[in-house]
């Protein structure tokens, strides 16, 4: 196989209908060769031809002997090189914490926190022998405190302080990080959390808690419905191709109210802010309080 001569990037979590998925095709179109990776590599050849410069790869970002068997690949295909790392693999779980299965959650750390500093470990010294820059999407979920999310947002929070964190490591030795605070955009992340008939994670509520009041709101909101202000992933992927090899570094905001919410968070009084999230969320039905104090009668 030819040496690449190209200026190369490996993506992480590039299942069809994701953002990965139409970075792809964003970078390849600005003259990258692509390794586009995933857990399950047919489905991304299931679904749509790639094309000559781009390869798929088999990454699960939780196993190590599968982060290390690409490692040793990308190195052989580049010579050792990585222009661009893109950590873009994630899970979503939601439900009230109280309720959230901490075997599920430790499950969704081990790919949102721990598979982007394990992949972001094992490429480092390719992406400091090219110079290269790492773009980490996070979420705007990770700036701001979500009901019937917690497990997630926190998640988020995390991968953005890792991602802010390595920024300030990186530099010294020319490594650039971009980290993505991404807001709604159009993805299956909800129908393919699986848990429902569907393929989607709605959650439902155990007898006796405290937010059956609520329950269809929250199953609601586990289905991705409460999500308005969608942006089509392929403009989200433009735009964060844009900021990546235009320079930027550290925090940038893209994708659905993104922008407007890190102003607003800034700007606004943080209960004046909270509640604007959460007004039509349920979080301030009286009914729950009304079942909980009939509990604790």
């Amino acid at each position: 196989m030819a040496a690449i001569t190209r200026p190369t990037a490996l993506i992480t979590g590039c299942s069809p209908g994701g953002l990965g998925f139409e970075l792809v095709g964003a970078f390849e179109a600005r003259g990258f060769h692509v390794f586009a990776t995933a857990r399950s590599p047919s489905k991304i050849l299931e679904a749509s031809p790639v094309g000559a410069d781009v390869e798929v790869l088999a990454l699960d970002v939780t196993s190590p002997e599968s982060v290390a068997k690409c490692l040793e690949h990308v190195r052989k295909r580049t010579g050792g090189r990585l222009d661009v790392l893109v950590n873009n693999a994630g899970m979503i779980l939601l439900g009230p914490l109280v309720h959230v299965s901490i075997e599920e959650a430790r499950k969704l750390y081990d790919v949102n926190v721990f598979g982007t500093l394990a992949v972001s470990q094992a490429f480092a010294p390719l992406l400091a022998r090219a110079r290269g820059v790492v773009l980490n999407v996070s979420s705007l979920a990770g700036a701001v405190p979500m009901a019937w999310q917690g497990v997630y947002n926190s998640s988020k929070a995390a991968k953005t302080f890792i991602s802010e964190t390595l920024r300030i490591e990186l530099e010294p030795v020319g490594v650039r990080v971009v980290t993505a605070m991404v807001g709604e955009i159009s993805t299956r992340i909800y129908s393919n959390a699986g848990g429902d008939s569907d393929g989607s994670f709605s959650p439902s509520l155990p007898e006796g808690s405290w937010y059956k009041p609520v329950e269809d709101i929250i199953r609601a909101q586990g289905r991705g419905e409460l999500q308005l202000n969608n942006e089509d992933p392929r403009v989200t992927a433009q735009n964060l191709v844009n900021d990546t090899l235009g320079g930027k570094r550290g925090k940038t905001w893209r994708g659905g109210v993104a922008g407007f919410a890190s102003v607003a968070s800034w700007l606004l009084p943080g209960r004046l802010f909270e509640w604007i999230l959460h007004k039509d969320r349920g979080v301030y039905d009286e009914n729950i309080t009304k079942v909980a104090a009939a509990q604790n009668s």
